[in-house]
């Protein structure tokens, strides 16, 4: 229940949804003397979530910064755990993968183990979604680095978990408390994934991956409207709605 509401929840309240609901209520509400401020509520909220450097600026303050090579060096950690969330695993055909935006996490977590810096790499999420429940996503990133040769005698998968919580406490039981693990999760992500293993007891090195925000000085650019922008916005507003749930929950 907790999933589905917390999935329901998130969309309701993110950037689009929220600019789209103010226009749909402008054109419903056509003879209601406050209408007018239903359509500035919504060009506002356009503006102010299609501007690039405040999505920039925000979403940076959220991202956990990256995490230097130079301080991994001499060091190894047993496990290295890598969170999914990097492929579209309802594309047909199923003979290949179709990756997305966060695929980074995967490719760092490859470099980590071909450096020695991890020993195994314990990739973990199943089910991504609230209406299917049999969506192995790490069985499907298994069978990739099968595909290309990869040494997948050093990895293991757990594919049960739906959500970061969930993946946690089913780490616990394969690794067992108070282990010491690199974690490798996007940036934007890294806050709530993080707070979760810690919770049950690991100690959490973080290896953020997959930003989005840049360092360029400011432009022009920034400030005319952009879909990258709502795109940050919406990542951000899901974070920070997860994390608040996970909190409220106990989860944190």
């Amino acid at each position: 229940m907790f999933f589905i509401l917390s999935k329901t929840i998130s969309f309701l309240f993110l950037p689009s949804t929220l600019i789209g609901l103010c226009w749909l209520a402008y054109f419903i509400f056509h003879k209601h003397r406050w209408r007018k401020y239903l359509a500035i509520a919504g060009f506002s909220l356009f503006l102010l979530f299609t501007n690039d450097f405040l999505a920039n600026s925000f979403l940076g303050a959220w991202e956990t910064d990256p995490l230097p090579m130079e301080k991994l060096e001499n060091q190894s950690f047993h496990y290295g755990v890598l969170l999914t969330g990097m492929t579209n695993t309802q594309k047909m055909p199923d003979d290949r993968v179709y990756f997305q935006q966060n695929a980074d996490r995967l490719l760092q977590a490859m470099a980590l183990l071909q450096q020695d810096i991890i020993d195994t790499l314990y990739i973990s999420g199943g089910g991504a979604t609230a209406l299917r429940s049999d969506l192995q996503e790490s069985r499907v990133l298994l069978n990739y680095l099968q595909s290309i040769r990869f040494p997948i005698e050093k990895v293991k998968i757990e594919d049960q978990s739906r959500n970061t919580v969930e993946s946690a406490e089913m780490a616990l039981d394969y690794i067992g408390k108070e282990q010491s693990i690199l974690l490798i999760t996007s940036a934007s992500h890294m806050p709530r994934a993080a707070a979760c293993f810690e919770k049950q007891g690991f100690e959490v090195i973080k290896f953020p991956t997959v930003y989005l925000t840049t360092d360029d000085a400011l432009s022009p650019a920034m400030f005319f409207p952009s879909y990258e922008a709502l795109m940050k916005w919406h990542i951000l507003f899901k974070e920070w709605m997860g994390y608040a749930a996970y909190k409220v929950a106990g989860y944190l």
